[in-house]
């Protein structure tokens, strides 16, 4: 197997356990969304960056003080906001949903790109329409019946998407900085200040705390924080180093079906037929986005 794919297939297989992995402990109240934020991406970060030190330094380089600004601001989103909105959302859906809806992300990045000169075509509308009457499948907005919605029903679909929003904003807006630091060096340093911005947060709002307790609690958080963190991350951006965007980018479309099968498995989910077929919808959507982009 080619070492680029092998990296693509891990990455989005980590991914998939992130869902099941903050299903499980977010459903038993194992630990409050804020303070595994807060645990996984210091964690993380402090994994990425000792690794770097030890084992990676010409690719671990400095940032300037022109990009501290950005970064901060970037972290926020795609850091804070990102895991923040995710984790309460998973209090109130299923794996399976959020991980199907963060595959809307190619949506958000689409409209986002039109401020950074990127071309909008008009096959790109076909797929946001079909990605979107595929979501509202799943989560049982459109049913045979025809339009269900319902707000409080639908809170955690919601949340999972504002969580998609603000990767999306990151994954745009991060391309100069990324760029110029490198991807390796780009996401260590914005997820250290992502993990600094999260300790702030955790300290002034006044939520609930809920410490994690129990080997089970804690071997999931450090799990989360060192391999769909730190291990995907580092996995993902050596496969973009060896395969083609377009390859990568469709291969991590397998994250959702990785996440189907361990959330029958482990947390025993299930998915109704229309759901299923929502699915396939999202998928083919969301690969009519991505192939005409790294096509035009």
């Amino acid at each position: 197997m080619n070492i680029g794919v092998f990296y693509s297939l891990l990455s989005a297989f980590l991914w998939s356990t992130t869902f099941v992995c903050s299903r499980y402990l977010m459903v038993n109240k194992q630990v409050d969304p804020l303070t595994l934020s807060l645990i996984r991406f210091s964690l993380g970060a402090l994994t990425l960056l000792v690794f770097g030190l030890l084992c990676h330094r010409k690719a671990l380089t400095l940032p300037r003080g022109r990009d501290l600004g950005s970064m901060a601001v970037l972290a926020l989103f795609g850091i804070g906001g990102m895991s923040i909105l995710i984790f309460f959302g998973l209090q109130r859906t299923t794996a399976i949903n959020g991980s199907l809806l963060m595959q809307l992300n190619p949506i958000f990045i689409l409209f986002l790109g039109l401020f950074i000169g990127e071309r909008f075509l008009w096959t790109n509308l076909i797929g946001i329409l079909v990605s979107m009457a595929g979501a509202l499948l799943v989560v049982g907005t459109l049913t045979p019946h025809g339009l269900q919605i319902s707000w409080r029903q639908n809170t955690g679909e919601l949340l999972v998407l504002g969580s998609g929003l603000c990767w999306a904003i990151y994954s745009v807006f991060s391309k100069n900085t990324t760029r110029r630091l490198g991807g390796y060096s780009a996401t260590t340093w914005v997820m250290l200040l992502g993990a600094a911005e999260l300790a702030l947060i955790w300290l002034a709002v006044p939520a609930p705390c809920i410490w994690p307790r129990g080997w089970l609690a804690w071997s999931l958080i450090v799990y989360l924080a060192i391999f769909p963190t730190a291990l995907a991350f580092f996995a993902w951006y050596e496969a973009l180093r060896l395969i083609d965007l377009s390859l990568l980018n469709v291969m991590q479309y397998l994250t959702p079906a990785f996440t189907i099968v361990l959330a029958w498995c482990l947390l025993g989910e299930r998915m109704l037929l229309t759901s299923a077929l929502g699915v396939g919808i999202v998928l083919v959507g969301v690969t009519l986005i991505g192939f005409r982009r790294n096509t035009a």
